[in-house]
């Protein structure tokens, strides 16, 4: 397993774009070509996972200060449920290894026809190393779990990261709670 920097002028860069098509829908998704002009302004870091099988899937990382939260993460289809998203995962804590990793996933929700798909993505990060924050945020009409690599969240810089994030892009304005 190897995490490398994915450009535009990358062998796998249309493979990328297929499986980015293929993964997110339309309301969730980020054009590749826009993921490329913002890893290219510093604000992205494109990943792109590598098995002996070649390109497996991708990461769309956002380093910032402290943390690295994972914008977006996919596997291959025909490559799913083969370990290769918790070795992934494995690899992402090598590949930042001073940086606690966030990540956010749709909150579990009875009432959602994806509920059983949300259960099982939350699972997987349990069982990958990611533990409960507490912390929850709402964009995209949906409500968000977040979670993180190690047991306490350093919630500061995340806080500082979504103020950067809504100062380029005003739209999206979460603001994190706690349920209790």
């Amino acid at each position: 397993m190897e995490l490398k920097i994915i450009t535009p002028s990358s062998a796998d860069a249309e493979a990328m774009d297929v499986l980015n098509r293929q993964a997110f829908p339309d309301n969730e998704r980020i054009d590749t070509d826009d993921l490329f002009l913002y890893a290219k302004e510093g604000e992205l870091e494109i990943l792109g996972i590598y098995t002996e099988e070649g390109f497996s899937g991708f990461l769309i990382m956002r380093p910032f200060e402290k943390i690295a939260y994972i914008a977006y993460f996919a596997v291959c289809p025909e490559k799913r449920c083969k370990g290769i998203g918790g070795k992934a995962l494995a690899a992402l804590r090598e590949y930042y290894p001073e940086r606690q990793i966030v990540v956010d996933f749709e909150a579990l929700d009875a009432d959602s026809p994806n509920n059983p798909q949300r259960i099982r993505r939350r699972e997987f990060y349990y069982r990958n190393g990611f533990y409960p924050t507490g912390w929850y945020q709402f964009y995209m009409e949906t409500e968000f779990e977040i979670a993180c690599s190690g047991p306490v969240f350093d919630k500061e810089p995340f806080d500082a990261l979504l103020a950067a994030i809504h100062k380029a892009a005003p739209e999206f304005d979460p603001h994190p709670y706690r349920k209790d």
